[in-house]
């Protein structure tokens, strides 16, 4: 009888050990408030640049193949908190909705670093959301200004490749093809440096027969408050496809602080064109240059939740809303 029991018992830890070694995950962010556009009549904000993220729910996996390997996905898509409708990277309610349109992909890790193959961050974006003092929120005016170094967020059909840390640094280098980038083929790179209170880094990404993008920036935090800065040249814009013979020049710095009082977060973040030009038929055409900013109030209720007010001054235009935000 006690041999029974004691094989019974061995095999429950093995059979526990088993499963312990593959895991799915649900998880996500659920965010709404009020809020007004620059232009538009106040009301509920969900997905909008003035809420602090875009709500979405995803499920994540991971296995241990042993050896210190292990392999993963990530399937993550956009939800409008408004009417419950699912959302694209490009908008709510477009015709041709991405199911996963915020990620989608599949990874291997081990001792040699991450190989991820899909739909997911680009390098660029990861670089500068390391130094920006409002990281990713969607009412930062770099990244509305400038994009991730004029990159996109995310980019589908993306192979990419992420070093392992050694004393702090880290280096991503992203892949994507001719045959699934409109036959122009994407290179997109960043090098991060994270140890104790300093965060910086370099962004690089190359669209063929295109001139180059590039970002670099730091932080430093001193505990109770944090300073950050940057600088930013774009010459490829993503979402402007210019005439043939026309070249984009945009460029400009950052700065941003923050001060943390208990459970709340004072941030500013401003940027400063010091280019828009459009240089065409043997001439440079020189547009307004703007001073774009952002104050953001943070109240946490808890380690998930939080309340947020956030102001946008963008393109001359005021917007402001008031929001919730939770993770689960």
């Amino acid at each position: 009888m006690k041999k029974n029991l004691l094989a019974l018992a061995a095999l429950t830890l093995v059979s526990g050990a088993a499963f312990a070694q593959s895991s799915v995950t649900l998880y996500g962010v659920a965010d709404v408030g009020i809020g007004k556009e620059a232009g538009q009549k106040t009301g509920m904000i969900s997905g909008t640049y003035i809420n602090h993220l875009t709500s979405y729910i995803g499920f994540r996996g991971i296995e241990d193949l042993g050896g210190g390997l292990k392999a993963g996905f990530r399937l993550e898509q956009y939800v409008n908190m408004e009417d419950g409708a699912t959302a694209s990277a490009n908008g709510f309610l477009r015709q041709g909705n991405e199911t996963y349109g915020r990620a989608a992909n599949l990874w291997l890790e081990g001792g040699f670093g991450r190989f991820k193959m899909g739909r997911s961050e680009t390098p660029s974006y990861n670089a500068v959301t390391t130094w920006s003092i409002v990281g990713d929120a969607n009412y930062s005016p770099s990244l509305q200004r400038y994009g991730a170094a004029g990159s996109a967020a995310r980019a589908s059909s993306q192979f990419s490749y992420r070093t392992p840390v050694f004393g702090g640094f880290s280096a991503e280098v992203a892949f994507v093809s001719k045959g699934d980038n409109n036959n122009k083929a994407k290179y997109d790179l960043n090098v991060i440096y994270e140890n104790g209170p300093i965060a910086a880094g370099l962004a690089y990404n190359k669209t063929q027969n295109a001139k180059a993008n590039y970002a670099l920036g730091g932080k430093y935090n001193f505990g109770m408050f944090a300073l950050s800065a940057g600088y930013h040249d774009v010459r490829n814009l993503v979402g402007y496809t210019p005439p043939a013979g026309t070249k984009l020049k945009l460029a400009g710095y950052t700065v941003g602080g923050s001060v943390n009082f208990d459970n709340l977060t004072l941030a500013v973040e401003l940027q400063r064109q010091r280019k828009n030009e459009v240089y065409s038929q043997n001439a440079t055409h020189k547009f307004k240059k703007y001073t774009d900013g952002v104050v953001e109030l943070k109240y946490a209720l808890s380690k998930r939740t939080f309340m947020y007010a956030d102001y946008l001054r963008f393109d001359g235009g005021n917007n402001y809303g008031l929001g919730i935000q939770h993770r689960f």
